[in-house]
């Protein structure tokens, strides 16, 4: 029960963190597109943390499952200067979608850090050898390296599956054995 309730807590707040990813991105473009944010909030129901900046007021929500970010003239038509109704279209179009857009772009950099730092090398050094294949009956073993196969060099795996099928008839395998 207890490993249910940390399980839904790390969840609750993973998802306000992508909330604030995203309202980060409407805030940052309508600052950049000089219209006015009256207020940058994360979470809903009653206020837990607010604090006034220049023209900004910021807040933190009880529950962390939604966010909005408040532009002068975005809910009724507004004449007064930074006005989100008073902006051109390029640049409404372009405060609406920085949030998918930078959602996106968050995606995409997580996605790449951890496939970057995954330490999942392809090499010609063998892993695991299954019992009862071909592998194992001709007596190759976890951490061999496979060098050659009748006179091609093999330097990863995309090596080895050519010439393993090239060669289909007999095959002549040089491998390196740490001992």
């Amino acid at each position: 029960m207890i490993g249910f309730i940390i399980s839904a807590i790390k969840i609750i707040f993973l998802l306000g963190f992508l909330i604030f990813i995203h309202e980060l991105g409407h805030f940052t473009v309508a600052k950049w597109c000089k219209v006015r944010v009256n207020e940058f909030a994360i979470g809903f129901g009653p206020t837990i943390w607010r604090r006034q900046g220049k023209e900004t007021k910021y807040a933190l929500r009880l529950v962390p499952l939604g966010g909005f970010v408040s532009m002068e003239g975005e809910e009724q038509r507004s004449e007064a200067t930074g006005s989100f109704s008073k902006a051109s279209i390029p640049k409404r179009i372009a405060i609406v979608v920085a949030g998918a857009m930078v959602n996106i772009l968050f995606a995409l950099m997580v996605y790449f850090l951890l496939a970057a730092s995954s330490g999942s090398y392809i090499t010609n050094e063998v892993n695991t050898v299954i019992e009862g294949y071909p592998a194992q009956e001709i007596g190759i073993q976890a951490g061999d390296k496979i060098l050659q196969i009748n006179k091609e060099k093999i330097h990863h795996i995309y090596d080895l599956n050519k010439a393993l099928q090239r060669n289909t008839e007999e095959i002549k395998i040089k491998i390196e054995r740490k001992r």
